[in-house]
């Protein structure tokens, strides 16, 4: 038994440092070698340290509810560990003076009613993002990248369809800067960028978030939340890179406590723990 221990926290010591030095990130997804065989059951149970106060983007704030946001939606574009920008939602984007920057979506992209996922929702999600009246924890995060008239629309001096964002048809999207920004395209991989349904929001309001409501773009979609309890996300089958999703579910379990962490690590009850344990 006391091997077994040993064992297990020398493995996650190894993963927690190798994240802490390497920049790796999760994954649900992989391309898997034809020579490999995955067991039939594809599901995790990670701890995300506490019960998050909202899913909703433009109300969330710090990793226990970006985590979730990070799994269920996807942003236009995404990091790999190197800092190279990758397509994500925009299969590609162009500027000829880094201020003005056109990004055109991936062909054929839905969220997870099946519905089609439009540079208008992103508009309207960064708008909606930016507007005072959303209170946003992050509301500044278009002015720190310089967007057109972000500054005075949180200020409250222009309205929030005056931003330098527009839709120009539904699978373009043009982005205006006051200047150019040189780490431009990395925030846009910061998960409070991803867009959101525009129709789902205006329809159901607040409620959007509950499960029976919600949508997402990314891996996964929300199957339910226990408040207090767990949250579960099931694969998305409408996703744009469903064909190399391999985990089919995700629970999310709110444990606070560093030491019932670790232990339901130990007893393999969570394969994730929030915290490095030392």
């Amino acid at each position: 038994m006391l091997n077994r221990i040993i064992k297990n926290i020398i493995k996650k010591l190894s993963y927690s440092i190798s994240i802490m030095l390497g920049g790796i990130t999760l994954s649900y997804a992989a391309v898997i070698p034809p020579d490999i065989q995955l067991a039939e059951k594809q599901e995790i149970v990670r701890n995300n340290g506490s019960e998050p106060a909202s899913l909703d983007v433009d109300k969330v704030e710090g990793n226990v509810a970006i985590n979730i946001i990070n799994d269920f939606f996807d942003t236009l574009v995404s990091t790999d560990k190197e800092g190279n920008v990758e397509p994500k939602l925009a299969a590609s984007w162009e500027t000829k003076d880094n201020k003005t920057w056109i990004f055109h979506l991936r062909k054929g992209i839905k969220w997870s009613d099946g519905t089609p996922i439009t540079a208008h929702d992103v508009v309207f999600s960064w708008r909606r993002l930016t507007d005072p009246k959303s209170l946003s924890p992050y509301g500044s995060y278009f002015v720190d990248a310089s967007v057109v008239n972000a500054k005075e629309i949180l200020a409250g001096r222009k309205p929030a369809e005056e931003l330098g964002v527009k839709a120009l048809d539904d699978a373009t999207l043009e982005v205006t800067l006051e200047k150019p920004v040189g780490y431009f395209l990395q925030m846009l991989a910061f998960p409070i960028t991803v867009p959101i349904s525009e129709k789902v929001v205006e329809k159901y309001g607040n409620k959007w978030t509950q499960p029976e409501f919600f949508v997402s773009s990314g891996a996964f979609k929300l199957a339910e939340w226990r408040v207090n309890e767990k949250i579960v996300g099931v694969r998305n089958p409408y996703y744009w890179d469903n064909k190399n999703t391999v985990i089919n579910k995700v629970t999310y379990l709110p444990l606070s406590s560093d030491i019932s962490d670790l232990n339901r690590y130990l007893a393999d009850e969570i394969d994730i723990t929030f915290t490095i344990p030392l």
